[in-house]
């Protein structure tokens, strides 16, 4: 399997790890949630969430917030400790726009709550045109191609 991890996310992967190895002795539960900080409009964006040493039956909900409208990304109800990644369909959007992350943890005798930020960025596929010669005379058939390529430089495969 080939783990194609960036040494940003393996520094915050670290970090994550050290803090759950320092905070280890804590009685309550706690949780932890990563995505990325931007995403790109109308994505498949991945979201992992980890709950670690519940005491009691715990339903985790992870909410995509924009002003006072508010989506379920995710309802996990756990009486044990879990690790899951899934996606997630980006909202489309015409400009940037940042919105929150909202993740809350209730039990019975626990509630617990978290917002963080996450930038959504428009998509903007490039286009390229090549002809066969740099300079044409005058009569001459002009022969092009016309390609559009996604942010990683693949083709795109659409209308």
């Amino acid at each position: 399997m080939d783990l194609n991890i960036s040494p940003c996310w393996k520094q915050l992967l670290l970090f994550s790890l050290l803090l759950v190895c320092v905070n280890g002795q804590m009685a309550g539960p706690s949780f932890m949630v990563t995505f990325p900080a931007v995403i790109e409009s109308g994505s498949e964006a991945r979201l992992c969430a980890s709950l670690l040493k519940p005491n009691e039956s715990l339903v985790m909900n992870i909410y995509l917030v924009d002003d006072n409208q508010s989506t379920l990304l995710l309802q996990e109800k756990a009486e044990e400790e879990f690790h899951r990644c899934f996606n997630f369909k980006a909202p489309l959007i015409e400009a940037e726009s940042v919105q929150k992350m909202k993740v809350e943890l209730q039990g019975q005798s626990l509630k617990m709550s978290e917002e963080r930020k996450v930038m959504f960025r428009p998509y903007h596929p490039l286009t390229f045109i090549q002809t066969d010669k740099p300079i044409y005379i005058p009569g001459q058939t002009v022969n092009f191609r016309v390609v559009t390529m996604d942010k990683n430089f693949s083709p795109l495969d659409q209308q």
